[in-house]
């Protein structure tokens, strides 16, 4: 029966926490930072989190080097995507009405991509976002090994300039979006439901509580409390 109790909330937990993620369909191509996307048949207009690519068709800026390889990269990518899921910080949307969101492309992260082959730089950092120190870590690579626009020496490196971080040739460990998060809150929060489940079989096995609606009700309350303690700490 514990087994069974740890299986339904490990289940509902995950649920929730995919909550913040959603699965999309490409639309059209903007550039390389900004995208359309179809998100239950609703089109929306998706400015990737965390990176600026070099401009390429702002009507304020005249093209600038390697917008067009960006732009083009980003494109590529969604437009043959077997599987989009957009998953979301905090602030969903930014100023001018833009849906802010992580783009994962068959299981990859786009932002990852996009930096590691030197097609941007990290910024716009307006909070403790998810990935940015990861982030970090590939850009260093991508600066070291001079790719595309860290070509140009004046190339500013931004937001990572003093962030220490050591430089890597590996991808971004977070490779799959629907893969369980074992960072330190989720294991926080498993251990809740180990020590939860226990109580909860030991009222299972009471004899005064036979009544099944009841374990429903109690099971949705815990999971209730314990959704409303992580939020917290996020």
């Amino acid at each position: 029966m514990k087994k069974v109790v740890v299986f339904i909330l490990s289940l509902l937990i995950f649920n929730a926490v995919n909550a913040e993620s959603e699965k999309a369909l490409f639309s059209k191509c903007v550039d390389g930072d900004t995208a359309y996307f179809l998100v239950n048949e609703n089109e929306i207009k998706v400015r990737f989190l965390a990176i600026d690519t070099p401009e390429s068709v702002s009507k304020n800026v005249s093209e600038q080097p390697f917008g067009k390889e960006a732009s083009d990269y980003t494109c590529n990518k969604i437009s043959n995507a077997n599987e989009i899921v957009l998953e979301y910080e905090k602030n969903k949307t930014d100023k001018y009405g833009r849906t802010l969101a992580w783009v994962w492309v068959d299981g990859s992260l786009l932002q990852e991509e996009l930096i590691k082959n030197g097609y941007g730089q990290v910024a716009y950092i307006y909070g403790k976002y998810k990935y940015t120190d990861s982030l970090c870590k590939v850009q260093k690579y991508a600066i070291n090994n001079l790719l595309n626009v860290w070509s140009n020496t004046s190339y500013e490196e931004g937001y990572c300039k003093n962030k220490d971080v050591e430089n890597t040739e590996n991808n971004i460990i977070y490779d799959n979006i629907d893969s369980v998060n074992t960072d330190e809150k989720t294991k926080e929060t498993l251990d809740k439901l180990d020590k939860v489940s226990d109580k909860i079989d030991d009222v299972m096995n009471s004899p005064k509580f036979e009544n099944v609606l009841l374990y429903v009700i109690l099971i949705g309350s815990v999971v209730s409390l314990i959704f409303k303690e992580t939020k917290k700490k996020k």
